[in-house]
This record gives structure tokens, sequence and C-alpha cells, in this order.
């Protein structure tokens, strides 16, 4: 028979010697066993996440994608920009400068080679402004009663009915490309992106500045056709080939 002694709780007992002995209590070996559980979940999980993405680095990309993307650098490489401009053009200004009597036409008239544009006093005579060519008056810089410096612009005339391309973009990297006499594709973006043919016509050897500092080599592009509705300033997106 087993008599308990004080201060003896219920989870212990003397021994053989009378050495009190503790029970171990069902509580804390369930405790001991989440915690050996929720660790070794977290052991798993990493395990599965540093498989996984061992995995993806090891796997190479699908064929299919690289051949994808590597047109697109190479067309990028081809590619400049320009605007539509006139092939003749002209600003006609006062040689003396003096006072402007005169302006003799509008904005939008259609001018004959040495038609009367405008008349200037000047300093010791009457100098009288003609247009160098047949063309239209695609600009009006003064008006009458304006006094005018030597070399001031007051009309401009271009002929609308020859149209080019000038590119403004052609780098060091892509002038190496770019041929005389090359075909082009021309792709007009004011007018839904509509596709025409250009032929190259001059390349030049020497770099230009452009007003922000940028260098840039000047080319200029026949085009096959001139639709009605093309005008000069209009943006133009070119393609050179490979």
């Amino acid at each position: 028979m087993k008599v308990a002694l004080p201060g003896q709780g219920p989870g212990s007992e003397l021994g053989r010697n009378g050495v009190r002995s503790r029970r171990p209590s069902v509580g804390n070996h369930l405790r001991r066993s989440s915690w050996r559980v929720r660790w070794a979940v977290i052991v798993v999980g990493l395990l599965v996440v540093v498989g996984l993405v061992a995995r993806q680095a090891a796997t190479p990309p699908p064929q299919g994608a690289a051949t994808a993307t590597a047109p697109v650098s190479t067309a990028s490489r081809l590619v400049a920009h320009g605007v539509v401009a006139p092939v003749s053009q002209a600003r006609v200004g006062s040689l003396g400068g003096g006072v402007l009597l005169r302006l003799s036409v509008a904005l939008g008239d259609n001018v004959e080679a040495q038609t009367e544009l405008a008349r200037v006093r000047g300093p010791s005579e009457v100098e009288v402004l003609t247009a160098p060519f047949a063309g239209t008056v695609t600009g009006v810089l003064a008006h009458t009663g304006d006094t005018l410096v030597a070399g001031a612009t007051v009309v401009q005339v271009a002929d609308l009915s020859h149209l080019q391309v000038e590119t403004t973009d052609v780098d060091e990297f892509l002038i190496g490309h770019v041929q005389r006499g090359q075909s082009v594709s021309l792709q007009i973006e004011a007018l839904d992106r509509r596709d025409l043919s250009g032929r190259v016509r001059a390349v030049a050897l020497q770099p230009q500045t452009t007003p922000g500092g940028d260098q840039h080599y000047p080319v200029t592009i026949d085009l096959g056709s001139t639709p009605t509705d093309l005008r000069p300033g209009m943006s133009v997106r070119i393609t050179f080939p490979e």
C-alpha cells in the first residue's frame, strides 16, 4: 500500500529507496509532438521551394521564344525616321533690309518663276523680291510696314508637286547599312501607316548636329509614288534592307 506524503501531488510517487519521482505529463508530451510536426512541415516546404527554383533555373527557354526575339533586335537596328519635304523649296528675303512696302502674294498662292512676291524700300532703292521657281507660297513671315534687317526672310516658296523624305536620326551605327540607290520601305504615320516605296538618292558623308546636340547623317529618299493626301512635314518610318 502506497502512502502519500505531505506535498506529494497526484503526479508523483515514492520509489523503492524513498526518492520521489515525477511521472511524465501527457500534456507536455503532446506539446512536444506538435512542435516536431510543425518543424517537419516547415522543412519539407523549404525543400519543395528550393527544388522548384533549381528546376526552373536548369530548364532552357522554349525554342520558339528565342527565335521570336532575334528578328526584333535586327529590325530595330535597321529602322530610321524622317519627314516629308519638298524637293525644291526656298526662303526669299531682302538682301539689304528696309521697310516692307507691299506683299504681292498670300499663303497658298501658286506662283510662276520670277513672279513678284514683295517690295522692300531700302536705304538707296526699292528692292523687288521674286519667286526663284514655279511653286506654292508655303509661308509669309512679314507684314506690310515691317522693318527688315538684311537677309530677313519674307516669303517661303516650295514645289509641292515633287516631294521627298529626309531622315532625322540615322546614327553612326545605321549609316553603314545605307547606300545610294538602295530600295527602302516607308510607312506614313499620319495616313494610317500607309506603306510606300522609296529609293535612296543621297547619303551624307559627314554628320550634322541637331539643336539638341545629337548627331545624325542626313539621308534623302525619293518616293516611288506621291499620294494626293501626302503633305510636307508628315512623319515617316523608314525600314532599310539587311
